[in-house]
């Protein structure tokens, strides 16, 4: 991913996760949540509302960025992190 872009969020069932591309998503679901895959792949916009466990109602393009910051935080203060490596938004029903 190049300087200035921004990681896109994809669904599948009830997950939604960011991501650079759907192969990311396919993998992190089923190696690191284990969770079959069922059903189609969709993109979902930056700019839709999620819930989040701390109560606040963000955009999902919000939730992004903030990882993002985080990560790249802890890669200031010389701890290991991938900054684009994929992660789950928020799971629905």
């Amino acid at each position: 991913m190049r300087s200035g872009e921004v990681m896109k969020a994809f669904k599948i069932g009830k997950y939604i996760v960011a991501a650079d591309l759907i192969e990311d998503v396919k993998n992190f679901l089923i190696h690191e949540m284990n969770v079959e895959l069922q059903g189609e792949i969709e993109e979902v916009d930056l700019r839709e509302v999620v819930a989040c466990e701390d109560g606040r109602t963000v955009t999902i393009k919000e939730i992004i960025n903030e990882k993002l910051d985080n990560r790249q935080t802890w890669q200031r203060l010389g701890l290991h992190c991938e900054t684009y490596r994929p992660f789950l938004i928020t799971i629905r029903g």
